[in-house]
């Protein structure tokens, strides 16, 4: 049997997406961050570097 490849999607990232990560970095979990947003966290942290935004804990 062949194995079917899935298309991966990439969703842009929305205004409404990087106020809601600018708000909540450094004060919710980068996991918690990713499944609010329906984002991979490695996504999360990309676009949080790319933005210059920490997300360590405050």
């Amino acid at each position: 049997m062949a194995r079917t490849s899935r298309k991966r999607t990439i969703s842009p990232w929305t205004a409404g997406d990087l106020k809601a990560l600018r708000q909540r970095a450094g004060r919710e979990s980068v996991s918690k961050i990713a499944r609010q947003l329906k984002r991979s966290g490695s996504a999360v942290y990309q676009k949080a570097s790319q933005l210059g935004i920490s997300l360590r804990p405050r």
